[in-house]
């Protein structure tokens, strides 16, 4: 006669450690999914930041651009480098903080570089109204696929200025690869005393 024992079969206890382990391997899938989303975004968000940060930048210092020539260069100038970068350059009133105290006056150039790493925006400044050397060109925003320029005159846009005086309106084009993704930005800046 068989004692009164309650226990479980060998089926059981494997169907429990199968269950067990399909629950797992989903509650695994669902964090690690959430783990890459999370990274993706933040990396994204770090882009965006930059962006932002660039184009407020940029659009202080066209407001503030300074349309009377105060040395022999052209108030405005943009175009390409013999290898090709794209540059932009122009006399502005706004002039980074910790150059205030010299005048308020400036030359800003942004320009891309290209490295082994990918194309780079850069940023310099040269103070007019102090005998200052120019400020060392430093990386913007790095991981750029494209950077374009457009300039809007009477009408219709260009794809290059000439002119020493500012177009009308510019509009600048980037575009970031993060994670294999490419992230597009556009934005248009209306350009005191623009050529008209």
């Amino acid at each position: 006669m068989r004692g009164d024992k309650a226990g479980f079969t060998l089926v059981e206890v494997l169907l429990a450690v199968l269950i067990g382990g399909m629950v797992l391997s989903s509650i695994y899938g669902v964090f690690s999914s959430v783990s890459r989303v999370s990274q993706r975004l933040e990396s994204e968000g770090e882009q965006f930041h930059k962006v932002r940060i660039f184009f407020d930048r940029i659009g202080d210092e066209l407001n503030s651009l300074r349309t009377v020539p105060v040395d022999s260069q052209a108030v405005w100038s943009s175009g390409t480098v013999a290898d090709g970068s794209t540059f932009l350059e122009f006399n502005t009133e706004r002039v980074s903080p910790f150059l205030e105290r010299y005048g308020g006056l400036s030359r800003v150039r942004y320009e891309i570089r290209e490295d082994e790493a990918g194309k780079t925006l850069y940023r310099s400044e040269r103070l007019l109204l102090a005998d200052l050397a120019a400020t060392e060109p430093q990386p913007f925003i790095d991981k750029l696929t494209d950077f374009t320029l457009r300039y809007y005159k009477t009408g219709q846009w260009l794809e290059s200025w000439s002119g020493a005086s500012p177009p009308q309106m510019i509009e600048i084009f980037l575009q970031i690869e993060t994670d294999g993704r490419m992230l597009p930005f556009r934005s248009s800046f209306v350009l005191p005393g623009g050529d008209q």
